[in-house]
Order: structure tokens, then sequence, then C-alpha cells
């Protein structure tokens, strides 16, 4: 059981990276793009709510990594 909590842990780990990387990145091309003048400015908007979102379910699945639970569940198994 402990393994399965370990590996549970290891998968939402892998989660908050992929989340990281998934809206962080647009996000940050997005604040590049408005300060080179290609994008318009209410695009700081945009880019805003999706790094609020992607820091959000980052932080949640950090905090499932660190209590061994899998990202798609709520309780351990």
């Amino acid at each position: 059981m402990a393994f399965r909590n370990i590996l549970d842990g290891a998968a939402s780990f892998c989660a908050a990276l992929i989340t990281l990387t998934v809206c962080g990145l647009p996000a940050w091309f997005t604040v590049v793009a408005v300060r080179s003048d290609v994008a318009p400015i209410w695009a700081y908007g945009a880019a805003a709510g999706l790094a609020i979102i992607g820091g959000i379910l980052t932080v949640a699945f950090l905090r499932k990594s660190f209590s061994g639970i899998a990202p798609t569940r709520q309780r351990r198994r």
C-alpha cells in the first residue's frame, strides 16, 4: 500500500509540472508579445487569468503529491 501512495504522489507531482508548463508558457509568451507590440494591451488580462488558473491547479496537484493522492482522486486508496 505504501508503494502505491508513493506512485500516486509521483503522478500528482508530474501533473503539477505539466500544468505549470501548459499554463505558464502561453502566459509568458503572451506577456512577451504584448511588450513587443505584437499583441494588444488587453491580452495582459488573458495572460493573468491563465497564470492564476495554472497557479491554483499547480498548488492543488502539489498538495496531492505531498499527501500521496492520485491526481484524479480526492482521497488515498
